[in-house]
C-alpha cells in the first residue's frame, strides 16, 4: 500500500488554539503540513501558530462568512485545501436554550457549512474532511445526553456524506471505543492514529480508549 505523504499539504484546524487542536497542529507541523490555525480565541490561535508555522485566523465554526475568509486565506497563502480537521470543542452542556444550541450548532450544524465553503476545494485536491467522535456516538453519557447526542449526529453526518455526490470526503475518527470510564485515550495517541489512518487512505478508524502505545505515536505516518 502507498502511504500518502503530509509534507507541503494544506490543511485547516479547527479549534486549533484549543487542547486537541493544538496537538493535532503540532502532530501536522512535525509532518510537513502548511497549516491555518483556527480558533475563536484569536490570541491562543495565535500561540498555537507560533509553535507549528501556521497562519492563524479567528474562526467561529458557527460563523459561514468565518468559514469563507478561512478558506480563501488558506488559497491565497498555500493554495487549496487538504485537508479541514474539526477539533472545535464544545463539551459543555448547559440546561438554558441557548447553551442547548450552541453545543449543537459548534459540534453538527458547523460540519454542513465548512462542506459548503471548502468542499469545492476538498475535491479539486482529493482532500478529506476530519471529524471526530466519542464513544458516546456508541453508548450515551447519560449526564451529558445533548453532547451524546450530537456526537452520534457526527457519526451519522460522515455515513450520509460518504453515500452522497458532494465535493470532497470525509473520515470518521472515533476515540474511547468502547467507552470505559477509568481508560481515556490520549490527544497525542488520538492524533497519531488519526494520520496513520489517512496516510493509508482509511476514511474510518476506532482508536480504544487507553491505548497506551508510545512508540507508535512517535512513528506513526511518518
Amino acid at each position: 500500500m502507498t502511504k500518502r505523504s503530509f509534507a507541503n499539504k494544506v490543511a485547516l484546524v479547527t479549534g486549533g488554539g484549543g487542547q486537541f487542536g493544538r496537538v493535532m497542529c503540532q502532530a501536522l507541523a512535525q509532518r510537513g503540513c502548511k497549516l491555518i490555525v483556527g480558533d475563536c480565541d484569536l490570541t491562543a490561535a495565535r500561540n498555537t501558530a507560533a509553535k507549528t508555522a501556521g497562519l492563524a485566523l479567528g474562526l467561529d465554526v458557527t460563523d459561514p462568512a468565518m468559514w469563507t475568509n478561512a478558506a480563501s486565506s488558506a488559497r491565497d497563502l498555500f493554495g487549496p485545501l487538504d485537508y479541514v480537521f474539526h477539533c472545535a470543542e464544545q463539551c459543555t452542556e448547559g440546561s438554558d436554550a441557548e447553551s442547548m444550541a450552541r453545543l449543537w450548532a459548534t459540534q453538527v450544524s458547523s460540519l454542513e457549512i465548512a462542506n459548503r465553503n471548502c468542499g469545492p476545494d476538498l475535491g479539486s485536491t482529493g482532500g478529506m474532511h476530519v471529524i471526530f467522535v466519542s464513544g458516546a456516538a456508541w453508548q450515551p453519557d447519560p449526564a451529558r445526553p445533548l453532547w451524546s447526542a450530537a456526537e452520534a449526529a457526527k457519526r451519522q453526518w460522515h455515513k450520509a456524506h460518504q453515500l452522497g455526490s458532494r465535493l470532497g470526503e470525509s473520515a470518521l475518527i472515533a476515540y474511547d471505543v468502547p467507552p470505559r470510564a477509568s481508560r481515556k485515550t490520549a490527544d497525542d495517541e488520538i492524533a497519531a492514529a488519526t494520520l496513520w489512518a489517512l496516510s493509508r487512505g482509511e476514511k474510518q478508524a476506532f482508536v480504544p480508549g487507553g491505548f497506551g502505545v508510545t512508540s507508535f505515536c512517535r512513528k506513526s505516518a511518518l
